[in-house]
């Protein structure tokens, strides 16, 4: 049996999880806009085509788009 200390901690971590999903997910973000334009702004060359790291950084950008959505989710709407 839980006792009412343990349910309490419990259900504060419950709650900084989904910010922690929103954090990685503008992160995600954030990585995926790098990869896209860091070249074409000229912050960096990468070893491979620009086509390549366009696809990479959509991919990024879409990961992080459904964690700042599976945050906000869990954060606004999932309510116990």
């Amino acid at each position: 049996m839980e006792t009412h200390e343990e349910q309490t901690s419990r259900r504060q971590e419950n709650r900084y999880r989904p910010m922690g999903e929103l954090i990685r997910g503008v992160f995600f973000i954030l990585f995926g806009l790098f990869a896209i334009f860091a070249e074409k702004l000229g912050f960096g060359e990468f070893r491979i085509s620009p086509q390549m790291m366009s696809i990479v950084g959509a991919v990024l950008i879409a990961y992080g788009l459904f964690r700042v959505y599976n945050g906000i989710r869990k954060l606004f709407f999932n309510r116990n």
